[in-house]
């Protein structure tokens, strides 16, 4: 039996996270998709409690659930809406139809899930980590350039220490390089090869001595081989030394460019100030930073945000409605920043010695889309130690943010540091939506009543909800409606090639602001390759897929959603031949029932375990032309069931076999399921009725078909449960 774990304390979770996870687990539930693993198709889906995984202070508990996997189909039945005669057969040639779209919640099965907790001794030297900042960290003060932080450059005690460290092995290297110069006779330490000429003679001079020296070296060693050697260390100390004599001037002239930018980096540090932000999907994070001016003369300064998501609140009516929010004593001043048409950088004037407080606002409506890694066990992408680690999932990425307030020269004044760490969110709904390949996807999702109640209204007024997106290329938007009426979200999906699966959450607000979201839905969207079919109920009908091989060939099987309706071959394993070569599968359809629906086929490689295509085999089946209708009456609670029968008569000359089926093999079985009778004769077909438990009338299809599967002809039954 496969089981999951997961280790949760306060080493696992991050800051602040216990008191979330413990009313997660209070007040909501798991969504389990079931998933057949041969096939990739989707089983069905179930819903977890996870209220009874908190233990209340007992050492352990479980519980088995045992859970219903259900799952949705969209149908479009045939109803008739007169008969063709007096209880007589319906012709269908003379009936008339209407088509009505039925939402069916299928039982697929039942899944059996046990679930626990168990405590474990906590270790009394773990100190556990701090809480999410309260509510008075809103308010951040700015840091003084005299205060802590800045530790003095290259003149504090500790770079001090550090860089006698390193004088006394520079002057240890150098003591080394003088005496090999000693003992080797070696000139002086040479500049690019020329050194430093003497007085009175010029660089082309020096140059031309070395160039006779040389030559002169040379000659020597060609009359003296012993002097060889020894003239060739010296060569080789020159050439060292004219290569470190190099080095050492591009030092310096990086040393000279980076001084400046060096400079410019401590004493932005010293006018830094950090703080915290833990942000989730959608919510807006609000902020006031304690800005003052530090200099005797008046100052405008522009507030200059690296990331767009932190953005400065302008609007008076925003500020008092985030103040109310988070019961900040800051008092709104009207007319604080001036803002000029087409410049993202609003301005503040501050007097001499003056401290404003500045409202920000962090909101994030993007974030990663990609499957989360299970398990605790995911590395930490952390930027250094007392950042909490960040969890590959779909929330918001961590980053860091910089706000720099600048004077009219273009210096800064202060600098604020924001350092966003993601937190969860809670989705409330899950919607999954299959849609043809490369088509633009419109669909209306109805919102829950009672979302968009203003909770301080006494009459019951609503407010007009709004709707924001995690990806920016999916369009959602909503329609006001009068007050009573129903309100949907409508959104336009870009289609995707198959088998691609897209994600993304949709956040739904009912105040004007934003200010947190009342509800997240997220949606899949599955892109299949569309396949119309057009079929007779009862009859079977043959249509023709072509599957493309990929770059090496591959060991596939094909799959499909309704196997008593659609079979495929190939049904068993094949190779499919590399790119460039394609592979014809025959699905043969046979639809039972009458209306429009949905099925899915799949090819999977099955060494990889990898979908390679889906098709969306969209089936209109139309009602045959029926023979005869009976009508029958079977008691209720009859324990073995009823036996009932109906005469077939061969229209044909010669001796025929045949084949029976019913579109409900639950109600109904045959005596034999393939009978064979010669020409005009009759043939009586046993038919036999499962048991019911409740009353009622419901309406059975006999299909009697040749060999081929070709409907010979249909009888309807109308059985009466009394």
């Amino acid at each position: 039996m496969p089981s999951v774990q997961f280790r949760v304390d306060d080493g696992f979770l991050k800051a602040g996270e216990r008191r979330w996870f413990l009313g997660y687990l209070a007040q909501q539930t798991l969504q389990v998709d079931v998933w057949d693993s041969a096939s990739l198709l989707l089983v069905g889906s179930c819903c977890v409690p996870l209220k009874h995984m908190l233990r209340q202070g007992r050492s352990a508990v479980q519980a088995l659930h045992e859970l219903e996997v259900l799952a949705t189909e969209y149908a479009s039945e045939e109803t008739p809406l007169h008969l063709g005669g007096e209880g007589g057969p319906n012709r269908g040639s003379g009936g008339h139809h209407q088509s009505l779209v039925n939402i069916n919640t299928v039982l697929r099965g039942r899944l059996y899930v046990r679930t626990g907790n168990i405590g474990c001794l906590v270790d009394p030297d773990w100190r556990r980590p701090g809480e999410v900042p309260p509510p008075c960290s809103y308010v951040i003060t700015q840091r003084e350039s005299g205060a802590g932080g800045f530790k003095g450059g290259k003149l504090s005690t500790g770079n001090i220490l550090r860089l006698n460290e390193r004088n006394a092995s520079l002057a240890q290297q150098a003591a080394t390089a003088a005496a090999a110069d000693i003992t080797g006779g070696g000139p002086e330490v040479i500049t690019d090869g020329v050194g430093p000429p003497a007085p009175g003679e010029s660089v082309e001079d020096r140059r031309r001595k070395l160039s006779c020296l040389a030559a002169v070296l040379q000659r020597e060693a060609r009359e003296h081989p012993e002097s060889q050697v020894k003239t060739a260390r010296v060569m080789s100390r020159r050439e060292e030394r004219v290569q470190l004599a190099r080095d050492l001037d591009q030092i310096r002239a990086l040393q000279d460019r980076s001084k400046a930018e060096a400079i410019s980096s401590m004493l932005s540090q010293a006018i830094t100030t950090r703080h915290a932000l833990y942000a989730s999907l959608g919510t807006a994070e609000y902020l006031e930073f304690i800005l003052r001016n530090p200099f005797s003369a008046p100052h405008t300064v522009s507030i200059h945000s690296a990331d767009p998501d932190l953005s400065v609140i302008s609007s008076v009516e925003e500020w008092s409605h985030f103040r109310a929010l988070t019961r900040s004593p800051t008092p709104v001043e009207e007319n604080l920043f001036q803002v000029e048409e087409g410049s993202p950088h609003p301005r503040v004037y501050l007097r001499p010695r003056e401290s404003v407080h500045i409202p920000l606002k962090y909101q994030s409506f993007v974030c990663d889309h990609s499957p989360p890694l299970q398990g605790p066990g995911f590395p930490s992408s952390g930027r250094q130690e007392d950042v909490a680690r960040k969890h590959t999932s779909n929330i918001v990425r961590a980053k860091s943010i910089k706000v720099t307030f600048r004077a009219e020269d273009g210096q800064p004044l202060a600098v604020l540091q924001v350092d966003v760490e993601p937190t969860p969110h809670l989705v409330a709904h899950t919607f999954r939506l299959y849609h043809p390949q490369l088509c633009l996807l419109k669909k209306a999702l109805r919102i829950p009543p009672g979302l968009a109640s203003a909770p301080g209204s006494a009459d019951g007024a609503e407010e007009e909800i709004l709707v924001r997106c995690s990806d920016p290329g999916v369009v959602c938007q909503t329609k006001m409606l009068a007050p009573g009426e129903p309100q949907d979200v409508y959104m336009k999906v870009p289609g995707n090639p198959s088998p691609d699966v897209k994600m993304f959450y949709i956040m739904l607000f009912t105040d004007r602001w934003l200010a947190r979201p009342a509800s997240i839905w997220r949606v899949y969207v599955h892109f299949l390759e569309r396949v119309e079919l057009s079929c007779v109920a009862g009859q079977r009908t043959v249509q023709s897929l072509v599957l493309r091989g990929s770059r090496a060939p591959r060991k596939v099987r094909c799959y499909c959603s309704h196997p008593r309706q659609l079979e495929v071959d190939p049904a068993g394993l094949f190779v499919l031949p590399p790119a460039g070569a394609v592979q014809e599968l025959q699905v043969r359809v046979q639809p039972w029932r009458s209306g429009s629906r949905l099925a899915f086929v799949s090819a999977v490689d099955v060494e990889r375990c990898q979908l390679l295509a889906a098709w969306m085999v969209c089936l209109n089946a139309h009602r045959p032309v029926l023979s005869k209708a009976f009508e029958l009456s079977v008691p209720v609670a009859g324990g073995r069931g009823s036996t009932r029968r109906i005469t077939y008569t061969n229209p044909y000359p010669d001796t025929r076999t045949f084949l029976l089926h019913s579109d409900r093999p639950d109600l109904l079985q045959f005596k034999e399921d393939r009978f064979q009778v010669g020409g005009g004769e009759v043939y009586t077909v046993g038919l036999r009725f499962a048991p019911s438990q409740s009353g009622g009338s419901t309406e059975v299809s006999i299909y009697i078909n040749n060999l081929d599967e070709k409907t010979e002809e249909a009888f309807c039954l109308k059985v009466n449960y009394s």
